[in-house]
């Protein structure tokens, strides 16, 4: 396997970490007809991921936690997307619809949609490519 190309982009700021998260989080409220706001608690801490077994998780109390360390900004809003849809898939089909196993249809359903909007998010939103990982 080869590596193509240089490292370039500009570093992203907490700040700026922050703006883009909540322009998303519009977008996604919107995309997904969702009214209320959902708590999402950022993830700074290199073990989280492994713990859980993924990058996001979405909480009996509809919490969303994020982990954010050493990924690219795009990757970490495509992770929210996905955890959106965990959200109104609760909405619309109660606590019991909650399955995080590999395959089941609320996980690929959650897959196929972050896919989706974050392909829509990135082609109005280009400039977010020009960033680099958040250390």
């Amino acid at each position: 396997m080869s590596l193509i190309g240089k490292r370039k982009g500009r570093p992203t700021t907490r700040m700026q970490l922050d703006a883009i998260l909540k322009r998303f989080q519009v977008f996604l409220k919107v995309e997904l007809r969702i009214t209320y706001d959902v708590p999402v608690i950022l993830i700074d801490d290199a073990d989280y991921a492994k713990r859980v077994k993924a990058f996001g998780e979405i909480t009996d109390k509809n919490v969303i936690y994020l982990s954010v360390i050493n990924r690219h900004p795009v990757d970490i809003l495509r992770t929210l997307a996905h955890e959106y849809v965990h959200y109104k898939q609760l909405m619309e089909r109660g606590p019991n619809s909650r399955s995080s196993k590999a395959g089941s249809v609320t996980e690929n359903q959650a897959n196929a949609k972050a896919g989706e909007l974050i392909r829509r998010y990135g082609n109005l939103h280009p400039e977010l490519f020009d960033l680099m990982p958040i250390r």
